[in-house]
């Protein structure tokens, strides 16, 4: 068995039990968050879902990351397959006593990733170009491939600039991080997805942002402030089929 499934202590809820079905490592991965009007977010969220607040707001995040190894369970990473780049623009959910993320875009630069991810998982994942690079900081520069779509960019450099440490229980680190689901819709159904990774070694981060129509829908001058900024070198993840939910 992986080592990381051994470890379960931090989850709110046991694993699956079912077997997983893919597993991937997250390289170099930045949170930038913004409290923003749970209001400004209703319309774009599944109604089955409740919109988590901290502190009385909403909270919406760009997480960008290397996605590297990706396989299945009885199978090797394929090349050109296992390996790109991401962003995904996501925010905070509940359904009945379970937590987790809900995502309106995912970008990533590899084609057939974002066919099968869409195909499985049913997930909003766009094609985009993307370059990543590693030097002193990490560098990131995404656009969107236009179909029929907004010309969504992104410019980021960012670096961690504090020591590694786990949130605590009750922090809005702990709040944004430590979600161990997310949930999407197919035609009328709500469908969850379960994942599993250990618990998030943090650093907090300085990065330079500059974004063009990522999250559309928001006002712009929510997202000129400086958003909260966090960092994580490297996490393995685990995800299990997608399960319809029962009505509530």
């Amino acid at each position: 068995m992986n080592k990381e499934l051994l470890i379960q202590s931090h989850r709110p809820y046991p694993l699956p039990d079912m077997n997983w079905l893919m597993t991937q490592e997250w390289h170099h991965t930045l949170f930038a968050h913004w409290p923003v009007p749970s209001a400004s977010l209703r319309e774009h969220v599944p109604r089955e879902l409740e919109i988590d607040t901290f502190d009385g707001s909403a909270w919406i995040g760009i997480v960008p990351f290397k996605v590297k190894n990706t396989h299945g369970r009885m199978t090797p990473p394929i090349p050109f397959f296992s390996s790109y780049v991401e962003v995904n623009v996501r925010t905070y959910v509940s359904y009945g006593p379970r937590s987790g993320v809900y995502f309106f875009t995912l970008d990533a630069n590899q084609l057939l990733a974002v066919i099968g991810a869409k195909a499985v998982f049913g997930l909003n994942y766009k094609q985009a170009n993307i370059d990543f690079q590693e030097k002193d900081y990490f560098e990131l520069h995404s656009k969107r491939v236009p179909a029929g779509d907004v010309n969504a960019k992104l410019s980021l450099r960012y670096k961690p600039s504090s020591d590694i440490f786990f949130a605590e229980q009750g922090t809005l680190e702990h709040w944004f991080t430590e979600r161990y689901c997310l949930w999407t819709k197919r035609g009328s159904k709500l469908v969850r997805g379960d994942i599993h990774h250990t618990k998030w070694e943090l650093q907090r981060a300085n990065a330079e942002l500059s974004q063009e129509m990522l999250i559309p829908f928001i006002n712009q001058d929510l997202l000129t402030k400086p958003p909260l900024l966090h960092y994580n070198k490297y996490k393995k993840a685990f995800f299990w089929p997608p399960k319809l939910e029962k009505q509530l």
